[in-house]
């Protein structure tokens, strides 16, 4: 199992325009994080798909979120991001591995 966190500060410009006023962080730039954070601790892949995405709760600005990865073969991986004990959103990541 691999592991990593990230925080999406309130300052990040995709902030200002999703739901002013009571920001939340959109699911492009949390995927974006969830996959970024796994391929640094897989060098030799990439990013294939998201074959599977469920948002259960918002990531907010500025809250550290903590991602658990599980392989469920070589390319791929489920994970989990919770925060405080509640899970925020869940799913699978396809990987490729490329050719050396």
């Amino acid at each position: 199992m691999l592991t990593a966190s990230f925080v999406i500060p309130s300052t990040h410009p995709s902030l200002a325009g999703h739901f002013p006023g009571n920001p939340i962080a959109p699911g492009v730039i949390t995927l974006d994080h969830v996959t970024d954070r796994l391929l640094s601790q897989l060098p030799g892949t990439s990013l294939n798909g998201l074959p599977q995405v469920k948002f259960m709760q918002p990531v907010l600005p500025d809250v550290e979120v903590n991602v658990t990865y599980q392989a469920i073969h070589e390319t791929l991986y489920k994970f989990s991001c919770e925060s405080d004990g509640t899970v925020l959103l869940s799913g699978q990541i396809q990987l490729v591995t490329e050719e050396a």
